[in-house]
């Protein structure tokens, strides 16, 4: 699967990698829906995501999780506690990933669509379920954070520790 996306995607095999980190917010509003965003890059398909992305080189993921917020929806967050680690050993793009979601609360900004991020809107519960029954929803780790969330699952940011690089240590 992943040689034949690669083709039509004009992607190396080589260079897919056999895994990434995606570094994710669960944003819930007063009404208790959550904040996604269609993607319309064509590998996602217009399906819908919480806002997250790879980390840049250097960065950390709570910093990661904090720029994409703003990139993909205009609003500045804070993370207050990442509720969970998902593993998807393949996705539908032909490699794994691992998302780390952060449960991050709104601090200014404005909801702000773009042509990466057509659609930038709070869903209800029942509504992002019928995105995942319509085969809209980037992956299977937007509904267990949620259900985590609501638990009240979580943990600490700091649970993820900054190691320094090796020439730091000298």
């Amino acid at each position: 699967m992943s040689r034949l996306r690669a083709f039509f995607s004009g992607t190396p095999v080589e260079a897919i990698p056999a895994f990434i980190v995606g570094c994710g917010n669960l944003i819930s509003d007063d009404e208790g829906r959550y904040l996604l965003v269609q993607e319309a890059k064509p590998s996602a398909w217009s399906r819908y995501n919480l806002p997250a992305g790879k980390p840049e080189s250097g960065e950390l993921l709570e910093e990661a999780a904090i720029r994409q917020a703003k990139e993909e929806t205009g609003l500045d967050v804070s993370a207050s506690h990442l509720v969970g680690i998902y593993q998807c050993p393949m996705t539908s793009e032909g490699f794994g990933v691992v998302n780390f979601v952060f449960s991050s609360v709104v601090t200014g900004g404005e909801l702000t669509p773009s042509d990466a991020h057509p659609i930038v809107k709070f869903f209800s519960k029942d509504e992002i379920a019928d995105l995942f029954d319509r085969r809209l929803l980037r992956g299977h780790h937007i509904q267990l954070a949620i259900d985590d969330h609501e638990r009240g699952a979580g943990f600490p940011v700091h649970l993820v520790r900054a190691v320094p690089e090796l020439n730091q240590l000298q």
